[in-house]
């Protein structure tokens, strides 16, 4: 049964969460792509990331446990972020909140897109056996789709 979840709009006064959030949730993968923390980088995606807006807290119980930015376009839907803290990964919660994502974006006719880390083998494997294609590589990101039946 899936986890029930809740998404709560985040304001300017999460950004302290949000930051801590990255950090725990993107530690390995910065290890594995540029061999160690990059604060640089970590600050220039996370300054990115809260201009972009519309970001969401996944919730369950009431308990803060990941972050989820989503764009609608006129034939997409992008995820843009998805982070699940590490204590709360490998409970099906990013699983489920993907899967709707999808449901209510393939209802609409339109496909969904995001783009996962090269080195990031754990998100990819995930994607692709939630139905979604490497459509494209450059020489940081897989960038995938997942189109809706025709």
């Amino acid at each position: 049964m899936p986890t029930p979840y809740r998404l709560t709009p985040t304001t300017p006064g999460d950004e302290a969460w949000l930051d801590a959030l990255r950090r725990a949730a993107y530690r390995d993968l910065f290890d594995a792509t540029w061999g160690g923390w990059d604060e640089e980088r970590h600050r220039q995606h996370l300054a990115k990331s809260l201009g972009l807006g519309n970001i969401r807290a996944i919730e369950i119980d009431g308990a803060r446990v990941g972050m989820l930015q989503v764009f609608e376009h006129a034939d997409s839907v992008k995820i843009s972020e998805i982070q699940v803290d590490p204590r709360h990964q490998g409970r099906g919660i990013g699983t489920q909140v993907i899967l709707d994502v999808v449901a209510r974006a393939h209802a609409q006719g339109k496909k969904v897109v995001l783009a996962t880390g090269l080195r990031n083998a754990r998100a990819l494997a995930l994607y692709r056996r939630l139905g979604f294609d490497v459509v494209a590589e450059t020489e940081t990101h897989h960038h995938l789709e997942c189109r809706p039946e025709p």
